[in-house]
């Protein structure tokens, strides 16, 4: 996530002269000099580190920190009533001052100052809970329609923080630029009964576009700021049955996302576009099931 040919914002002082050609006249009573012979470009491209090339992106360099704290229980139980169970819950906290691209970061404002980068990161998740198991009936067990197993795997975890932008209209070659945020404004709009159709995510009196040729204040993410939470349970319900002694035949049915839960996706997160605040999609499938049958030999 260094921008290595990124212009030093020191340079913004300059103003409109960064994007005039380097050999204007306002660029020569400024003090611009050709960085090479024969160098054709704006004043912005003569004041890169590397003025012969344009971006270098150098996504490998391990110049980012982050920490990660979190408390992990778990339980497993195995009980004479033919219940097998297990269950995690992780509580954690993870800051950073860069996030991996592949994983949905964003590049920071300026790779000049990685300390106003530092904050809650792009893939915190402070509430992660999971419940799997799997119970024998007890109903005829030693009957043909006996043994049946049902099946479950519960899944709750927190949103992830929502990466905040702006249009990037700094002639910096930098990453991106943020909004302004507001002071004393609530971030989240925590609408009860939101309905996406009619409500905002986010509240957009809390943001604005920054003025020219600055950086925003609103920081990379907050905590206050986050996607919508995942929420999931699917069910299975399944028999085996033992024809002789060589084939076993399995009959299993599944249904996922059994209660049908609408889980919404992150809200436009860009000042710059009419859509921010506003949830567009959905980020889970509904409800759909499958049978299944299996002979093992």
């Amino acid at each position: 996530l260094v921008r290595v040919n990124e212009v030093d914002p020191q340079y913004l002082s300059l103003g409109a002269l960064l994007s005039q050609p380097f050999d204007s006249a306002a660029a020569v009573a400024a003090g611009i000099r050709s960085p090479f012979p024969g160098f054709r470009g704006s004043v912005a491209q003569a004041l890169r580190p590397f003025p012969q090339y344009l971006d270098l992106d150098n996504r490998s360099n391990p110049a980012g920190s982050s920490s990660y704290h979190a408390f992990q229980t778990q339980l497993s139980a195995r009980l004479n009533s033919g219940l097998d169970l297990q269950m995690a819950y992780t509580f954690a906290k993870t800051m950073s001052d860069a996030d991996i691209l592949a994983g949905g970061g964003v590049a920071g404002q300026t790779t000049y100052n990685r300390a106003l980068e530092y904050t809650i990161a792009a893939n915190d998740v402070p509430h992660v809970f999971a419940l799997s198991y799997s119970y024998e009936l007890p109903f005829a067990k030693k009957k043909v329609w006996g043994g049946w197993v049902l099946t479950g795997i519960h899944q709750y975890s927190s949103g992830v923080p929502i990466t905040l932008t702006a249009n990037n209209t700094l002639p910096l070659f930098n990453g991106v630029l943020r909004p302004d945020v507001i002071a004393g404004v609530n971030r989240a709009t925590n609408i009860d009964g939101f309905d996406p159709a009619i409500h905002a995510w986010i509240n957009r009196d809390a943001f604005r576009v920054p003025g020219a040729l600055r950086f925003g204040t609103a920081a990379r993410g907050y905590t206050d700021l986050r996607a919508p939470s995942f929420l999931n349970e699917n069910f299975g319900l399944l028999k085996k049955f033992s024809i002789r002694e060589r084939f076993t035949v399995t009959v299993r049915g599944e249904l996922f996302n059994a209660f049908n839960r609408t889980v919404f996706g992150a809200p436009q997160g860009n000042v710059s576009n009419a859509l921010f605040g506003r949830i567009t999609a959905q980020s889970n499938a509904p409800r759909n099931g499958q049978v299944a049958l299996r002979l093992d030999f």
